[in-house]
């Protein structure tokens, strides 16, 4: 079995790896996103003078809104478990201007922080990646003050969203796939019914909300909807990875046709639901 720490790594160097599509695409999926981001801030209490802990920045969208929300006395922290996330949110802050922000290399399951140290925390599609997501809510829940709030963003159940299953639901085609365990860290981790309530309580929250936010994610054409899903989502790029060249081809054909049905002329427009906690610490 594969320990806690070697998950980790692994996310870690999958993560790392996907970093560059990250900072290619960030603005086209904060385009797309519905305004997750300030839904995010909303949530979670985020505004002029308060302390914000972003885990899981990755390129820095939802950090660089709430360190512009929370001025001018405020100040937002935003941690990532990889260095090359850290260094493009890094990079954004820097062109912003934005110096009430940090940026820091952190596991999200570890953090350094004291005790109530943030008035709201953040974390948009990362939860579902720790080895113990319990624990992750749980160190959130410890850095927050008393009456704190969190706001969580994850994927849905796999049927909800096709924008990635178009892909993945194929790949098993090309790539020796085991079953999927459901408690290791993946997309749909947390998706289950009452999976990311029953995370968010254990780790000692109270007032949870669970909602969903339907999205349409919006395509130029299929070459884009390819080269944006194999850049941006860290396990399908890993497991691509390891294709050759003319597998990668067939995969592609095969991936095109599942898309037909999602086509808007040339373009592609298929559904993508995040499913959101909110809660009280």
């Amino acid at each position: 079995m594969t320990s806690a720490n070697e998950l980790t790594s692994q996310q870690k160097a999958q993560w790392s790896a996907a970093a560059s599509g990250w900072e290619r695409w960030g603005d086209w999926f904060e385009r797309n996103s519905g305004n997750l981001s300030g839904w995010m801030c909303d949530a979670a209490g985020v505004g002029p003078g308060r302390h914000v802990l972003d885990l899981a920045c990755g390129p820095g969208p939802l950090a660089t809104l709430a360190a512009e929300r929370v001025r001018p006395d405020g100040r937002v922290v935003a941690t990532d478990l990889s260095p090359d996330m850290v260094a493009i949110t890094a990079r954004k802050k820097q062109r912003l201007g934005l110096d009430n922000l940090e940026v820091l290399e952190m596991d999200m399951q570890a953090l350094t922080f004291p005790d109530a140290s943030f008035d709201a925390v953040t974390c948009r599609f990362g939860l579902m990646f720790c080895p113990d997501p319990v624990r992750g809510a749980a160190e959130a829940r410890r850095v927050l003050r008393p009456g704190g709030r969190i706001a969580i963003a994850v994927w849905d159940v796999p049927a909800k969203n096709p924008f990635f299953t178009a892909v993945s639901g194929v790949l098993g085609e090309f790539v020796a796939m085991p079953p999927p365990d459901p408690t290791a860290p993946g997309v749909f981790r947390l998706a289950p019914p009452g999976e990311l309530e029953r995370v968010v309580a254990a780790a000692g929250f109270s007032h949870i909300v669970i909602e969903t936010r339907p999205l349409m994610l919006s395509y130029a054409s299929l070459d884009e909807y390819w080269q944006i899903q194999t850049e941006l989502a860290a396990p399908l790029r890993a497991a691509i990875a390891a294709l050759s060249a003319d597998d990668i081809a067939r995969l592609k054909v095969k991936v095109f046709e599942a898309l037909k049905p999602h086509m808007d002329g040339a373009a592609v427009r298929i559904a993508a639901v995040p499913l959101c906690a909110s809660a009280t610490a």
